[in-house]
Formats: structure tokens, C-alpha cells, sequence
């Protein structure tokens, strides 16, 4: 019996082992099918894959509640129209202030209706770097814009006067204030920082292959204000006087109309840098130089030297250039 307990727990800590390895395994290789959707928890807000496979038409959405993300890719497969989503929440709208019903009590005036209360703000776009060896790139949106402000809610109306007896007609209630609309959200921030994996066959820049949507979002619009409730009519009472035998009582005035709200301010555009990473690519070169010398060490002479010397610098050259004409054309 107890060699068989020792046996359970054995193997019940293996199994657990094989499990953590398998999840551990599953976490360097993220892959999303062709057309399908996956969202990304807030634990891989700060992440190394060593693979990231993006097929044709997939959506890759950033958890919310992670506000910055940094995602590298030692080796990224990126198909056609894909998309990686990390927009800010359109903020709540205002709740609309009550309005007082029906009429006051006689020769009372009408109770006031309650203010709107204002829109949530929205929610900033989340910001983004990507550090992407790249193997494969096709086409790749990324969608970080700021959430639109919330509607302030409307200014609730008025009651109407107490109705007129042996006292004036009493005047209505006020209307309620309109809730300002919630200001708009930050766009995101985002970052590309990209090299070509040398079996890629990819050359030159990738502007033309990424596009970023990081604009800010709008303000709320305001409420509205909420109406003055009507004043009681005015009326005549029976009593003797200079001029007959009536009285007029002047009836009560219309309550004021509330102020209508606000609308929210825009959030700010957030900024985007698409940049080559110029060092890797160098050390690329210089790695397949170095594969190749053995081969041609025999024959290679110091006039050859001087000549692979000046070709890296013209590489490097090439690279710096090929980049400012990038960053230029954003």
C-alpha cells in the first residue's frame, strides 16, 4: 500500500511536469488561422515569441486591461489583411436627470427637474511595440485608435405651478442641466521595429505593407437641457371692489429651461515610428561573408580584402539610406 501511494504521487508530479513543459512549449508559438480571431490575455503584454504565424484575414485583438504592449517575434509569418486591435472602449453615456411630473400642490411652485450626469470619458488607444524578425509580409493593419466620449444625459423638465386659488397661480420648476459629453481617448502609440529573416526574399522598406490607425477619439455630445414646467393660470375671484364685482389674480411663469452640457474634448493623435533594425541586418551580411571566406580563403588576395571592407561599408551605406527614405515617405 505504501509503495503504491509513492507510486500515485509520482506520478501525479510527473503528469504535472509534462504539463507545465506542454504549456510552456505552447507560449514561444502563437499561431492564428486564416480568418479566425484570438484574443491576446494581459499576461503576454510583455512577450518574445519564438514564432508568430499570422494566417491570411487573421485578427489578433490586445487585452484592454494591459495598457502598453511590447511583442517580439524572433521569427513573424504575417499573411494578407492582417489585423492586430487595440481600441479604447467608447466611454458610457450620462445618465438623464428625473423629470417632476404632474403638477405642484395649490399656490405651490413646481419642483425643479434633476441634472443629467456626464458621459464617460473613452478609453485611450492601447500603445504598441512590435519587434519583428520577419520571415514572411504581406499586408498588416494595426488598429489602436481612442475611444469616442460618452453622451451627457439630459437635464430632466420641470413641474408644472400650483394651480391658483385664493393665491396667484403658482410658476413652474426649472429644467434640469444637460451632463457634459466624456472626452475622447488618446490614440495609441506604436513602434515597428523590423529586419528580414534571410530567406524572407524580402528588400527594402515596408511602409507600403503596414498602415496604422491610431487617431484620437471624438468628444461626447452634450445633453440636452430639460424644460421649464408651465406656470399655473392666472383667474378672476368674486370680490367687491372699485371696479366691480371681480378680482383678477395673475397667474404664475413658466420655470427656466436648464443649460444644455458640454461636448467633450478630442482625445490626441498618437504617434507611430516604423523603423529598419539596420544592426541585425549588418550582422547578417557579415555572417554569410564569413560563411563564404573559407571557401575562397585559397584564392582570395589583399586587393580582395580591401574590396569585401569597402562592400560592407557600402552595404551599411545602402541600409542607412534605405531607411531616412522611409521614415520621408511616412
Amino acid at each position: 500500500m505504501k509503495y503504491h501511494r509513492m507510486f500515485v504521487r509520482l506520478f501525479i508530479a510527473t503528469f504535472g511536469l509534462c504539463l507545465l513543459a506542454a504549456n510552456a512549449w505552447s507560449l514561444e508559438r502563437l499561431h492564428v488561422a486564416a480568418g479566425e480571431t484570438h484574443t491576446l490575455g494581459a499576461e503576454y503584454a510583455d512577450w518574445v515569441f519564438d514564432e508568430l504565424v499570422l494566417d491570411d484575414g487573421a485578427t489578433l485583438v490586445l487585452d484592454g486591461s494591459a495598457p502598453r504592449w511590447s511583442i517580439e517575434a524572433r521569427r513573424a509569418s504575417i499573411g494578407k489583411n492582417v489585423s492586430i486591435v487595440g481600441v479604447g472602449l467608447t466611454g458610457s453615456a450620462g445618465a438623464s436627470g428625473a423629470s417632476a411630473e404632474g403638477q405642484a400642490k395649490d399656490c405651490r411652485r413646481g419642483q425643479s427637474g434633476a441634472n443629467g450626469t456626464h458621459g464617460k470619458p473613452g478609453g485611450d488607444g492601447l500603445s504598441l511595440a512590435l519587434t519583428l524578425s520577419l520571415e514572411k509580409l504581406d499586408s498588416l493593419a494595426i488598429d489602436v485608435r481612442g475611444g469616442a466620449g460618452g453622451i451627457g444625459g439630459d437635464g430632466g423638465n420641470g413641474q408644472a405651478g400650483g394651480a391658483a386659488d385664493k393665491c396667484p397661480g403658482a410658476s413652474g420648476g426649472d429644467g434640469g442641466d444637460g451632463g457634459d459629453g466624456g472626452d475622447g481617448g488618446n490614440g495609441g502609440n506604436v513602434r515597428v521595429y523590423y529586419s528580414f529573416l534571410p530567406e524572407s526574399g524580402l528588400q527594402g522598406g515596408i511602409g507600403k505593407r503596414v498602415s496604422t490607425k491610431n487617431t484620437a477619439g471624438a468628444g461626447g455630445g452634450p445633453g440636452e437641457a430639460g424644460a421649464g414646467g408651465k406656470g399655473a393660470p392666472g383667474h378672476y375671484v368674486n370680490m367687491r371692489t372699485l371696479a366691480g364685482n371681480k378680482k383678477w389674480i395673475p397667474g404664475g411663469e413658466e420655470g427656466e429651461s436648464g443649460r444644455p452640457g458640454k461636448v467633450g474634448r478630442s482625445g490626441v493623435k498618437g504617434q507611430y515610428v516604423l523603423e529598419r533594425d539596420l544592426n541585425r541586418r549588418l550582422d547578417e551580411l557579415l555572417l554569410q561573408q564569413k560563411m563564404a571566406a573559407p571557401k575562397a580563403a585559397a584564392t582570395q588576395s589583399p586587393a580582395s580584402n580591401s574590396e569585401d571592407n569597402n562592400l560592407e561599408k557600402t552595404l551599411l551605406e545602402i541600409l542607412k539610406r534605405l531607411d531616412a527614405l522611409e521614415k520621408r515617405g511616412r
